[in-house]
């Protein structure tokens, strides 16, 4: 896909990262040499799969055709662009699926920047800062799912 023009191509694309994400954790569940890699796994392949129904859920609000048009801004990264790619290695230990779970930061970044600094809208500001939030609210459950006491 292009640079996004409007709201409805930001969260398409977005939508897209999170499943293919899922997807990549799918494939490797079970290929883990870490039965524990394999808990977190699955665990991201929920927390994937519902990070794409949020945003599938704002995508059915808004009509393609009359989605809010961005103003020209930062130009996204070829890395937000083609953002599904995963840094675990085909047998990935604990720690690399953790790894590979927390470096998508930048890109998701980059997607919400791009349609909260290229609107005047506050209705997608707003939706902005909501899958932030869902985002960091992801994170802290990675977290407390990865804590060892």
């Amino acid at each position: 896909m292009k640079q996004p023009r409007t709201v409805y191509d930001v969260l398409a694309m977005l939508a897209d990262y999170h499943n293919q994400r899922a997807l990549r954790y799918r494939q490797l569940v079970g290929a883990s040499v870490d039965p524990q890699a394999d808990i977190l796994l699955d665990h991201l392949v929920e927390l994937e799969t519902r990070s794409s129904q949020v945003i599938r859920g704002e995508m059915e609000q808004l009509d393609p055709e009359h989605a809010t048009y961005l103003i020209t801004g930062p130009q996204l990264s070829s890395d937000a662009i083609h953002a599904a790619d995963c840094c675990c290695s085909d047998e990935p230990s604990f720690h690399d699926a953790l790894g590979c779970a927390l470096t998508s930061d930048q890109r998701l970044t980059e997607l919400l920047d791009r349609m909260a600094d290229c609107t005047a809208a506050a209705s997608v500001v707003e939706l902005a800062q909501r899958l932030r939030e869902f985002e960091t609210t992801k994170e802290r459950q990675i977290a407390k799912f990865t804590r060892q006491d």
